[in-house]
């Protein structure tokens, strides 16, 4: 398999790659699920959004674009900033795209920190970034 790098892509780049994967795949899915992302700025912790007529944050995404960095400055950033911003939507699905190469072990930190909005379950790991 090709080895591709995407550390080229800037943030909402990345949003609208992770965006588009995770769309294609609920399409195949047939789910009815489309989510979208948002233009620049401030976003109270919403890179991605699906609303629906029960809960306008029926699922929320989150995508950091952390290449090259440690875990440790991704953990720290996520437990001073995003955690209370998922705290306050109070999302049905919680989905979370890190640019981090991670290992199991650090992939069940990430989800320990957004106890209980994300699972193994609901992380999309993206791995090829």
């Amino acid at each position: 398999m090709a080895d591709y790098d995407f550390s080229s892509l800037n943030s909402s780049d990345l949003e609208e790659m992770v965006c588009d994967l995770i769309n294609a795949q609920e399409k195949f899915k047939n789910t009815g699920i489309k989510l979208r992302t948002f233009k620049d700025g401030k976003d109270k912790g919403i890179d991605l959004l699906f609303a629906s007529s029960s809960n306008p944050y029926e699922i929320v995404g989150q995508v950091k674009h952390y290449y090259k960095s440690s875990i440790e400055e991704l953990l720290r950033n996520l437990k001073k900033d995003e955690v209370l911003k998922a705290i306050n939507l109070k999302p049905g699905m919680y989905i979370f795209a890190p640019s981090l190469d991670l290992s199991a072990q650090s992939a069940d930190e990430l989800v320990k920190v957004f106890y209980p909005f994300l699972s193994k379950y609901r992380f999309f790991y993206s791995a090829f970034l």
